[in-house]
C-alpha cells in the first residue's frame, strides 16, 4: 500500500469520494436529458432509464477502479477491479435492467427484492468490497 502522506493523494482521495457523494446526491439527475435527447427525443422511458443507470453505474465503479490505483498503485490491482467492473457491467446489469424493466418498468421505486440488487449493482458496492479486501490483504501481509 502506498504511504498517503503526500499531498496529492490526500487530495486524490478527497476528489474520488467527491465524485462518489455526488454521483449519490445526484442519483436521479437524467445524464439522457443532457446528452442524447437532443438527438433522440422519441426514446423510450426504457432506454432513458438504462442509459441514466449504465452512465451512473460507469461513473461510480470508474471512481472506486481510480481509487483503488491512488491507494495502491499497483496496476494488478487495477486491472482485476476492471475485470470485475466488465462482469458487472456484461452479467449483471443487463440482468438487473431485464428483471426491472420486465417486472416493475422503468421507475426509480423499486419492489424489496430488486432494491436490493439495484444497490448492489448501480451502487458500487461489489468493487468497494474488493477495496477493502485488497485493504485487509496488504495489511496482513505488512504484519
Amino acid at each position: 500500500m502506498r504511504s498517503l502522506k503526500n499531498t496529492q493523494s490526500v487530495v486524490s482521495i478527497l476528489l474520488v469520494l467527491f465524485g462518489l457523494v455526488l454521483v449519490y446526491l445526484f442519483q436521479y439527475f437524467s445524464y439522457w436529458d443532457i446528452s442524447l435527447k437532443a438527438v433522440y427525443p422519441e426514446a423510450s422511458l426504457s432506454v432513458q432509464f438504462i442509459f441514466n443507470k449504465s452512465v451512473r453505474f460507469l461513473i461510480n465503479d470508474l471512481l472506486v477502479v481510480w481509487l483503488i490505483w491512488i491507494v495502491f498503485n499497483n496496476k494488478d490491482y487495477v486491472r482485476l477491479g476492471m475485470a470485475i467492473q466488465l462482469i458487472e457491467m456484461l452479467v449483471l446489469l443487463p440482468l438487473y435492467f431485464i428483471l426491472k424493466i420486465e417486472l416493475e418498468g422503468p421507475t426509480e421505486i423499486s419492489s424489496p427484492l430488486l432494491s436490493q440488487f439495484h444497490r448492489l449493482i448501480i451502487n458500487p458496492v461489489l468493487i468497494m468490497v474488493f477495496f477493502f479486501g485488497l485493504i485487509l490483504s496488504e495489511l496482513k501481509n505488512e504484519t
